[in-house]
């Protein structure tokens, strides 16, 4: 651990900040309201480094590439949890940092252009955040409560019992996860030139079509167009090209639910309906009734249905789910994602989702008999009324 000494003589630090900022850095002045000496630490690439303060006061000086950088300041270097941590944007600036040691959710910094637009975000979600009170406490419980139960080894009748509750809480908070991502998206459009908008825009283009994920990126800064996340959002929107009607199917090879070999080959000739779909999400498993009654009328007339789990990291809960849920008449697979949590590396090599640009859950892709996708529905798509309609069009005669 790496220690930041700045500022530990008052006259050095009055001194220090005054000096002309350096080309290529940022400088933040801080205060922590509540602790006249002592530390608080920074998380960055490197590790944790120490921040000293003294007479209340700190400064941070450093190096800064690009136009904006995320910080992490903890109030203990052990305890990264939202209550004891700030995220912030800085900017190559002079800017004011005051912590309310108290009360971290009270810090401010004044000075960067992105972090106000943090605030700007933040006031808005609050007022959604107001409309569900009671519903994200009880999740926020229910959680914790969760996490206690694997620390501890609660039973596995226990932890279903949990699952199923944090399930029915989800049903009850989609009002609210419309509504935020509503909101982000409004000020994505409203604020084409904030930093934070690129943030947003990573996970909102999931619901989008290439053409409106392009049109957006298109209007914002370029200014930011040059860092890595910038990067990463314009080869996710050119893999929007992928999964949409006209493009080709992304070709598969796996085993099914028995363990028998599957691969795209084997639905040449007939309609197959992919269901992207996981145990876990409430919307997937509200709409298998009708995907029932879609697999009963047009079965026999040459359609096939393969649900594509999202539940690689608990197959069990996948296993229980299609028996549950009375899917078990149509083909199951799993995605084919890996996960490491020791080395926390991520292998895609044999994931079905990458072929068809898959972000959100439910998304269904309808394949033709040739192996050209001829419709999406949810993702990007179209809805389950024109996954209706096409089927019934489709299958008239």
């Amino acid at each position: 651990m790496k220690q930041i000494i700045l500022g530990i003589l008052v006259l050095a630090f009055a001194a220090c900040s005054q000096k002309p900022l350096e080309e290529g850095k940022y400088r933040i002045s801080g205060e922590v309201v509540g602790m006249e000496e002592g530390n608080i630490y920074m998380y960055g690439v490197q590790g944790i480094d120490t921040i000293n303060v003294v007479k209340g006061k700190f400064q941070v000086e450093d190096e800064i590439e690009g136009p904006v950088k995320s910080l992490y300041i903890l109030k203990d270097a052990e305890d990264r949890t939202v209550g004891n941590s700030i995220n912030l944007f800085v900017e190559p600036a002079l800017m004011n940092l005051t912590i309310d040691y108290s009360d971290w959710g009270n810090s401010k910094l004044t000075g960067s252009t992105a972090q106000d637009e943090v605030y700007k975000m933040d006031a808005i979600v609050e007022q959604i955040s107001a409309k569900y009170t009671s519903e994200l406490d009880a999740m926020e419980e229910l959680n914790e409560k969760m996490r206690e139960g694997h620390k501890t080894g609660a039973s596995e009748e226990e932890m279903n019992a949990m699952e199923e509750q944090l399930t029915k809480l989800r049903e009850k908070l989609e009002p609210f996860y419309t509504e935020y991502r509503e909101a982000q998206l409004a000020f994505v459009k409203d604020n084409p030139r904030a930093y934070i908008g690129l943030q947003y825009l990573r996970f909102l283009i999931q619901d989008m079509d290439y053409s409106e994920a392009s049109g957006i990126y298109a209007g914002m800064a370029d200014t930011y167009k040059t860092t890595a996340l910038a990067k990463e959002i314009e080869k996710e929107i050119e893999k929007m090209k992928l999964g949409i009607p006209g493009a080709v199917a992304g070709d598969f090879n796996t085993t099914d639910i028995n363990g028998n070999p599957i691969k795209l080959a084997d639905f040449k000739g007939k309609y197959l309906l992919i269901d992207f779909w996981a145990s876990w999400c409430a919307p997937c498993r509200a709409g298998n009734p009708h995907l029932i009654e879609v697999y009963n009328k047009y079965n026999d007339k040459g359609l096939e249905i393969l649900g594509v789990s999202d539940d690689d990291n608990n197959p069990e809960a996948w296993k229980k789910a299609v028996e549950k849920d009375q899917v078990g008449i149509w083909h199951h697979v799993l995605r084919g994602f890996e996960f490491n949590r020791e080395t926390m590396e991520m292998n895609r090599e044999n994931d079905i989702s990458e072929g068809y640009n898959i972000h959100t859950l439910p998304t269904k892709i309808l394949v033709g008999p040739d192996g050209v996708i001829v419709g999406r529905f949810g993702g990007g798509g179209g809805t389950d009324e024109d996954m209706d309609k096409m089927l019934a069009e489709i299958f008239k005669n």
